[in-house]
């Protein structure tokens, strides 16, 4: 596995996808070193000089591809203090420093997995997700909630492999708001559910084929961790089953 890097970027663009989230482009000044689907980086606005000490930064899921390492992207929602400074600091051209890869929090070459993301807590999964092929001998299934349908970040993408890959399987969840899914696609027989509420362990579980079986993978909230990994040890899964990515 690479050893950390400390790289310069620039931000070479910003999508606001309302409600205060956003999803940052990066371009690195050098290739950013080998890194796997599901590790993460520290980001940091402040000014860094190479010879001091890294500065204040905030951990973020690295959300693209390890295939392409002239390009990092990030998703973050504004929270708190630091999500705040970045979203005042934060425009097209703007020079920022990341250091990677870190974390362990991959999800495994064989054996199913259910994936149960919380917001901007999907950005752990993408890389994984683009990944898939339709010859992939896995189950896995996404478990996807956010505040609301529009907050569903890179659907078109989860939309696309749940088209092509037939044993990956979909389950949205929106808090707020009238589902508004697009029009199937091709090879999908309808547009993956969208329930009213919370990610609900309930709905989920009739859904999943021998889930004693499956490999759970939490990214999101703390609150959301905490809640679905309670429920999940009641359900009498294993904890060395239950894995989380604690990323605030």
């Amino acid at each position: 596995m690479s050893l950390p890097r400390k790289i310069r970027c620039a931000v070479d663009s910003i999508v606001d996808h309302g409600d205060r989230v956003y999803t940052v482009d990066l371009v690195p000044a050098s290739r950013a070193p080998l890194f796997r689907a599901g590790q993460f980086l520290h980001l940091t606005v402040d000014e860094y000089d190479p010879a001091g000490f890294w500065p204040e930064s905030r951990v973020f899921s690295i959300a693209s591809s390890p295939r392409d390492r002239s390009r990092i992207r990030i998703c973050y929602s504004v929270t708190g203090r630091y999500t705040r400074k970045m979203e005042r600091a934060l425009e097209v051209g703007v020079q920022v420093w990341v250091k990677l890869p870190y974390g362990d929090f991959v999800v495994g070459d064989s054996g199913d997995a259910v994936l149960i993301a919380g917001g901007t807590g999907i950005s752990a999964f993408t890389a994984f997700l683009e990944a898939l092929t339709p010859e992939d001998p896995r189950s896995v299934t996404l478990v996807y909630g956010a505040r609301t349908p529009a907050l569903h970040l890179f659907r078109d993408m989860i939309l696309s492999q749940a088209a092509r890959v037939p044993r990956f399987h979909v389950l949205f969840f929106s808090e707020t708001g009238r589902p508004a899914l697009a029009e199937p696609l091709p090879g999908l027989a309808a547009a993956p559910p969208c329930f009213t509420g919370r990610i609900a362990l309930k709905v989920v579980w009739p859904r999943l084929a021998d889930p004693a079986s499956q490999v759970f993978h939490l990214s999101g909230p703390p609150g959301m961790l905490k809640a679905l990994g309670a429920d999940l040890l009641a359900r009498g899964i294993a904890p060395e089953r239950i894995r989380t990515d604690a990323w605030e």
